[in-house]
């Protein structure tokens, strides 16, 4: 009973700072600056105020001591209040994890034995040339997955039965719109709005054919787990915002076309004693992050089509 309330009393404590910062700053600027997410919505329609924050903040204290709150936290589309209960409910990081850590370990030439040391670790990594034998650099496109998922009955409906597709900063809410986008916008024509997603390939017919193109990294510990499926991410320009992953493992992550260059930062009762580091990733390149514990947001090179995919182990 007494871990239970100091579990509560370091929910509250959280929740208290949260509603003060977001007071102090207004809530647009918290989730901007916290998350990087635009939360004013283009038609002017939803605002946000103190009102709202306090509403929202009231409405997580009730729910700490609830069941209901396992309902939040899988709940991505609950935009903002599921980052607030995120936050609010994550345990206290060690900050042995980022302290003296101050760019990524870069390996070359890694083996399964060699990488033994290193699996489990919750440092940045980046395995050079680790995929460059991937057939999907030559075959994975936009057009490429249109054309797959147009093929095969009931894909789409795979998306809205578990599979989560992401638009980030995007103005296209599924991938269905993604397909539909013009050919200008799909290659980042001069004057077109760039874009960027990511999507879960959870239809068991697709999941085969794109595993053609590529495979788990031969170095990955051969007793670790692995999720049912892989993401795919691809874009122009924008990327990932700033964000946490709320995933049960490690994640990695193969560049298989164009460059992006990654931001991670420390959890905020880390930030005093570790820095936040940026680094550049190649094609062929696989970078390993416990993105459960390092903020992170990407960014690609103006022009150039980033295209990654991306999974779990542990």
């Amino acid at each position: 009973m007494k871990i239970e309330n100091e579990e509560k009393s370091i929910i509250y404590h959280k929740i208290r700072t949260l509603q003060k910062i977001a007071f102090d700053k207004g809530i647009e600027n918290v989730l901007n600056t916290q998350f990087n997410c635009d939360i004013t919505h283009k038609s002017g329609h939803i605002l946000y105020n103190k009102t709202l924050i306090s509403v929202s903040v009231a409405f997580i204290s009730l729910l700490v001591a609830s069941s209901v709150i396992e309902y939040l936290l899988s709940a991505r589309c609950l935009l903002p209040i599921n980052h607030l209960v995120w936050e609010a409910t994550r345990p206290l990081a060690d900050c042995g994890y980022c302290e003296n850590v101050t760019k990524p370990l870069i390996l070359w030439n890694v083996t399964r034995y060699s990488f033994k040391k290193y699996a489990y670790s919750s440092k940045p990594i980046i395995v050079k040339n680790a995929i460059k034998h991937w057939s999907a650099s030559k075959v994975f496109s936009i057009n490429f997955f249109k054309t797959l998922y147009e093929q095969t009955p009931q894909s789409y409906e795979s998306l809205e039965n578990g599979c989560q597709f992401l638009n980030f900063k995007s103005d296209l809410f599924t991938l269905k719109e993604v397909f539909e986008m013009p050919k200008a916008r799909v290659s980042n024509q001069f004057g077109q709005e760039p874009w960027y997603v990511g999507w879960g390939n959870c239809h068991p017919t697709i999941l085969s054919k794109v595993r053609e193109y590529y495979s788990i990294p031969e170095f990955l510990p051969e007793d670790a787990e692995f999720p049912a499926t892989e993401n795919i991410f691809i874009g122009y320009e924008m990327g990932a915002v700033m964000h946490l992953d709320y995933i049960p493992r490690l994640m990695w992550q193969g560049q298989v076309k164009g460059n992006k260059t990654w931001l991670i930062k420390p959890v905020p009762e880390c930030e005093n004693s570790c820095s936040e580091i940026k680094f550049y990733v190649e094609p062929g390149d696989v970078v390993l992050l416990d993105t459960r514990l390092w903020y992170h947001s990407t960014t690609i090179p103006k022009g150039q089509l980033s295209l990654t995919v991306q999974s779990e182990y542990g």
